[in-house]
């Protein structure tokens, strides 16, 4: 058993029982280990994680050259290709912003600016570089958000918006 003093009023007093602190309120809460546990991890992780400044678990910026990343982007680019109606390519023009979240695996949100080729979609092992012609690469942005569980060989298209 383990005894909590909730106010340090109760060390002034002498030790007493609550009876004898007069009008100043003295509690002792009784905890039994499980349950002193059960109170103090909560409160440690929420520290760490505060002192560290980021939430475990939460969205943070990655770098666009990280292998996981671009294994991401590549997929979702070809997923985009595959389900527009166009009968040219797009490509990736500029990489804008980068997060990775760890959810049973890695959940990446990508925002590109992408642009048309010259290829064809039937071209597709082809590499294709983007038109310099603003008018005919008609640039525009997309946000993929990809599901990826590298161990299972799994990738998942969560979102697309154009």
């Amino acid at each position: 058993m383990y005894t909590l003093a909730v106010t340090s009023l109760f060390r002034e007093h002498g030790g007493r029982d609550e009876k004898s602190c007069g009008s100043i309120v003295c509690v002792r809460i009784r905890l039994d280990r499980n349950t002193m546990w059960k109170l103090v991890l909560p409160v440690l992780a929420a520290v760490l994680a505060v002192g560290w400044g980021v939430l475990v678990g939460a969205p943070s910026d990655v770098d666009a050259n990280d292998a996981g990343v671009q294994d991401a982007l590549n997929f979702a680019v070809v997923k985009h290709n595959r389900g527009t109606n166009d009968m040219y390519l797009s490509q990736v023009a500029e990489v804008v912003k980068v997060q990775r979240q760890l959810v049973s695996g890695n959940k990446y949100t990508i925002t590109v600016k992408m642009a048309k080729t010259p290829c064809r979609k039937e071209s597709a092992n082809e590499v294709c570089a983007i038109y310099q012609d603003q008018e005919l690469a008609r640039p525009y942005e997309c946000r993929f958000v990809v599901w990826s569980r590298p161990w299972l060989g799994d990738i998942t298209m969560l979102d697309e918006k154009c």
